[in-house]
């Protein structure tokens, strides 16, 4: 009897290396002919889609039909989760970790867009706020926010050998070929499936990203912790607005009344210190 890891990795080495996508009725031939004995109902799959969809949904898509027939092709890389399984990448993280590590481990955006060297998206730290952001790259950027460097191919790559190195000398070979290909992360990832090794690669892969994410981050002052500067601090001049209050409230309640609008303010808002009259309004409701 047929594997399903051995149906599904076919399908993604084979949908791979094709110069164009191919009809699903094409799949289906070369897999029986491969896996003479392979049933999709063995697996639960009433077709070679659900099969597909059930088994290999992070590397092949649908990019359409021909007719009856459904087309499939392998997955760019931009478009792959890059090994990240969900059951993995939202495990809880040790309330030791900085916010912006903290959001890259829960954020799946944040952590695809970091380890996809040709993601068009791009990533910006905020030091006004500890916060990361994914921007298209037609859009532009407050010029307080800091660009973070995506990780490239060859930190990848890297991080694939050093992991090879801590492996026994007969899992090395095989597994070092694979680094040769064009897109080694595929068969790569396979393989270590087969090993038995998913569960000890990605968290040592998942580990060494997030230093190479940390080491990316722009350098805060001593004084200034990320977890911290995201609590915004009270304006040494009040605008005009506030200056109205007198006139609403007594004098010693000014200073509460204006910490309550403070902190409705979005960042954009303090930096100027424009404070709209309708927070005034909401504050002296709420007290």
């Amino acid at each position: 009897m047929a594997e399903k890891n051995d149906v599904s990795s076919y399908l993604v080495r084979l949908l791979s290396s094709s110069q164009r996508p191919l009809k699903g009725s094409e799949l289906s031939i070369l897999v029986k002919t491969s896996f003479p004995g392979f049933s999709l109902f063995d697996f639960g799959c009433r077709n070679l889609r659900e099969f597909i969809r059930k088994y290999t949904p992070d590397e092949i898509e649908e990019q359409g039909k021909a007719g009856m027939d459904i087309i499939y092709a392998a997955r760019s890389p931009e478009q792959q989760p890059l090994f990240e399984p969900k059951t993995l990448a939202t495990a809880s993280t040790p309330s030791g970790q900085s916010a912006p590590l903290r959001q890259l481990l829960t954020n799946p955006r944040i952590w695809k867009t970091f380890v996809t060297p040709g993601m068009p998206f791009r990533l910006f730290f905020d030091p006004a706020t500890g916060q990361i952001r994914v921007l298209r790259p037609e859009y532009s950027t407050d010029p307080s926010w800091v660009e973070i460097p995506r990780m490239s191919a060859e930190k990848l790559l890297q991080i694939a050998r050093d992991f090879i190195d801590e492996l026994p000398e007969p899992q090395r070979g095989p597994l070092s070929a694979y680094l040769e290909k064009p897109k080694w992360w595929i068969p790569y990832f396979e393989f270590i499936k087969t090993l038995g090794l998913t569960r000890r690669w990605i968290p040592f892969r998942r580990r060494r990203i997030a230093e190479e994410f940390e080491r990316s981050l722009p350098v805060l002052p001593a004084s200034t912790p990320i977890e911290e500067v995201s609590k915004p601090s009270v304006p040494n001049q009040l605008s005009p607005a506030v200056a109205l209050l007198p006139s609403i409230v007594p004098d010693s309640s000014l200073k509460r009344v204006a910490v309550d609008v403070v902190q409705r303010m979005n960042d954009s808002e303090l930096r100027s210190l424009n404070l709209p009259l309708g927070y005034v309004l909401d504050a002296l409701k709420a007290r």
